[in-house]
């Protein structure tokens, strides 16, 4: 045994030792959820920590945390809880669930995996299965057992609209107009707009059409194009709600509210009233209208020189159809003699599209696939619409509109859409791959607006690797700002957006700026407002792609048992992507359990094994191999082999 003298200088030495043991540096993170067991804290360089299940009991993914690192007995980095910070997680949608004789709510929420318990007097009256929006009633940071409280029942997967009404409440979309804003709608008629042709121009005898999908009812655009010496004179007349009510109107505060229509199947969420939207404002035929209206010089080789802006009354000659144009442009059927403008319509925008070919940056193109619902909502088919020459005519109509409008709006504080291209976080990679693929452009600045152009279209000349769309994993997301700036993305010095004001309140606002301007006379944005667009907007999408999602796969779980061409559209260390050619479907296809191992290469986004090798944009056979709530699970059936160029090690992580 140790005497007291001895036990009295071991107790120095310890309190020595942690004198001057440093204290663990406490760190600042995010939780994020892996929808099992245990998670992960991101902290603010973006590194991962790992989070182990004891831990992760303690916290909901999203959570704002103060931790320390640990070491494990394997040598493994662990994050170490020290403090909870905030946690955003307060209501949220989810199914509620009755286990033996308790019962709680699974939360849809990305990488959660937590059963909340509800008291049986907090259940609203659910029944299993049922989707219901909930609230935290207890975190479980101090017990690891969470508690929660069933606020209001949305109803079964059964039940049709069922996901819009989840969609809706998720992203928090408002749903029906306030009183106030209908009968602000309900007050307006026709008469406004005679009274307004006095101080506007007439262009009633200028023959506009628009052309749409057949079901469209707010039309914001119609155009016509006649020849010139030099070129032609393209014309783009569109809708003007600014003209029908002021800033200060209920329905001014609801369109900023909702800043975008969201199409959600069956069922639109307008951003303006119906009265307006739909009958007021819109582009109908033999009626007339109000509009902007935007006179464009065209040269031959397709550059814009002038433009003249005129607030004016127009009269849409007719409503075609994509379909209807299409035909008759690619000659299946005679242009009508009242329609003969088209063809004059068609050469503008060819020379338009060659323009941009020469000059810009030409989008990809994909097919457009339309979730059909009935009355009731409930999915009725799929229906994948290719892109046909009238699509084109109004694309490019609608982008020379909004670029030169940029450009008459840049020394102005306007809104306009901006893209820095690569992520500067990704040259090492994007330098990596210019060497190995496209070795003429390897030097050239993708962060200068021309370099990134050069950089793109070499990539998009590369054959025998999908080089184009490994860059385009690597691009930054586009911003809205006051101040003009390139889009990468398109190639253009600035742009903007002014051809949706019925759709889109950026659209309305600039209209308000554009006629301020063109009175001499100054307007100011609402304050605020490119936060909002950059932080909200994205909702509306976001809504509509779950209700299409959920739609579809219904609908996919129906079929015959079949295969299925599809292409394959991401790839991570996991698996692959594929995209269903047909209907759209996006759906796994987990390689982890393949006989003969795969290599995953990050660099080029390629699984890469002896016999067998993958890479974006490749052609797949596939299965339908589950279906299972929001996600689909796809087995591969067969992959048509391409022929891979050999990779330089040097690159290889």
């Amino acid at each position: 045994m140790l005497d007291a003298n001895a036990l009295a200088q071991l107790q120095s030495l310890k309190s020595d030792i942690k004198s001057t043991t440093p204290e663990p540096l406490v760190m600042r993170g995010t939780v994020k959820g892996t929808g099992r067991s245990f998670g992960f804290v991101i902290a603010a360089d973006a590194t991962e920590y790992f989070l182990p299940p004891d831990a992760m009991a303690k916290v909901f993914p999203g959570d704002e945390v103060e931790f320390t690192i640990v070491e494990t007995a394997e040598g493994k980095v662990n994050a170490d809880l020290v403090k909870l910070v905030s946690s955003p997680l307060t209501a949220f949608m989810g199914r509620y669930v009755v286990r033996g004789k308790a019962q709680g709510v699974e939360p849809e929420v990305i990488g959660h995996a937590k059963w909340l318990f509800v008291p049986p007097k907090k259940t609203a009256d659910a029944a299993n299965g049922q989707w219901v929006k909930a609230k935290v009633t207890r975190h479980p940071w101090e017990t690891g057992k969470a508690q929660a409280e069933v606020v209001d029942v949305i109803g079964s997967e059964e039940e049709p609209g069922t996901w819009h009404a989840i969609a809706t409440e998720k992203h928090q979309l408002p749903r029906d107009f306030s009183a106030d804003t209908l009968a602000a709608a309900e007050a307006l008629d026709e008469a406004l707009i005679e009274a307004a042709s006095a101080d506007r121009t007439d262009l009633r005898d200028i023959p506009f059409v628009t052309i749409d999908n057949a079901s469209t009812k707010d039309m914001d655009d119609a155009l016509y194009a006649e020849v010139t010496d030099d070129g032609w004179l393209l014309r783009v007349a569109i809708a003007d709600p600014a003209a029908w009510f002021n800033t200060d109107s209920p329905l001014e505060t609801e369109a900023r509210q909702r800043l975008t229509t969201t199409y959600l199947p069956g069922r639109p969420i307008s951003m303006l009233p119906e009265r307006l939207a739909n009958e007021l404002c819109s582009l109908v035929p033999n009626a007339d209208r109000l509009a902007l209206v935007f006179h464009i010089r065209v040269a031959t080789d397709g550059s814009l020189s002038k433009l003249a802006i005129t607030p004016s009354v127009i009269r849409s000659t007719a409503k075609l159809s994509y379909q209807q144009v299409s035909e008759w442009l690619d000659g299946a059927e005679p242009i009508p003699a009242a329609h003969w403008h088209l063809e004059t319509l068609k050469q503008c925008c060819h020379a338009l599209f060659d323009w941009r070919k020469n000059n810009a940056l030409i989008m990809q193109e994909r097919p457009d696939y339309r979730v059909k619902v009935d009355e009731q909502l409930n999915v009725t088919g799929v229906v994948k619409e290719e892109r046909n020459i009238a699509n084109s005519l109004v694309e490019e109509s609608m982008l020379a509109v909004n670029r030169i409008a940029a450009a008459w709006l840049a020394e102005d504080s306007a809104l306009f859409m901006t893209h820095a291209g690569f992520r500067p976080d990704r040259e090492e990679e994007l330098k990596g791959l210019l060497r190995e693929f496209a070795t003429d452009v390897a030097d050239t600045d993708g962060h200068d607006p021309e370099g990134f152009k050069t950089i793109l279209r070499a990539a998009r000349a590369i054959e025998d690797f999908p080089l184009q769309n490994v860059l385009l994993k690597r691009l930054e997301r586009g911003a809205w700002s006051t101040t003009a700036a390139p889009h990468f993305g398109l190639g253009f010095d600035q742009y903007t957006t002014v051809t949706s004001p019925i759709r889109k309140y950026t659209d309305l606002a600039l209209h308000r700026l554009i006629h301020a301007k063109l009175a001499g006379q100054p307007f100011t944005l609402p304050v605020g407002l490119t936060d909002d667009l950059n932080d909200r907007l994205g909702n509306s999408r976001k809504a509509a792609n779950e209700v299409e999602n959920r739609l579809r796969l219904e609908w996919l779980s129906k079929q015959p048992e079949q295969t299925w061409q599809a292409t394959v559209v991401h790839i991570n260390s996991g698996g692959i992507i594929a995209q269903l050619n047909d209907n759209g479907a996006a759906g796994f296809i987990d390689l982890r359990s393949q006989k003969k191992k795969l290599s995953y290469d990050p660099l080029r986004m390629m699984m890469k094994g002896e016999n067998q090798s993958f890479m974006l944009n490749q052609p797949l056979v596939v299965a339908i191999a589950k279906i299972e709530g929001d996600k689909l699970e796809l087995s591969l059936v067969e992959a048509d082999q391409m022929d891979f160029p050999a990779t330089d090690p040097l690159f290889t992580p």
